[in-house]
């Protein structure tokens, strides 16, 4: 498949959605509704971010599959790794922060 047809429509959707999304963390952080000194505010952010970066990766591990650059099974492996170790990180960051 072209270019035009695979991965440009990929740049779109993250480029021109990620600067929307950019703007609306910025109108909120601008509004004060988002107060980056409050712990429990900056982890929000974080996972508004994480977010974003996650679907990006999950997006782009099925479409190098559906064009046969990786294989289905290797999207797969990289898929559960990559699951295995955000939420692994995530669950450590948040007990840790409830022990204290």
């Amino acid at each position: 498949m072209p270019f035009t047809h695979t991965w440009l429509p990929y740049i779109y959707l993250y480029g021109v959605g990620g600067l929307l999304f950019l703007i609306g963390i910025l109108v909120i952080i601008k509004s004060g509704s988002l107060d980056l000194k409050k712990s429990h505010h900056r982890m929000w952010l974080v996972i508004l971010f994480f977010g974003m970066v996650w679907f990006m990766v999950m997006h782009a591990l099925w479409n190098l599959a559906a064009l046969e650059v990786l294989s289905l099974k290797a999207s797969v492996i990289i898929w559960l790794i990559f699951m295995v170790v955000t939420l692994g990180t995530g669950y450590l960051k948040f007990a840790k922060k409830e022990k204290v």
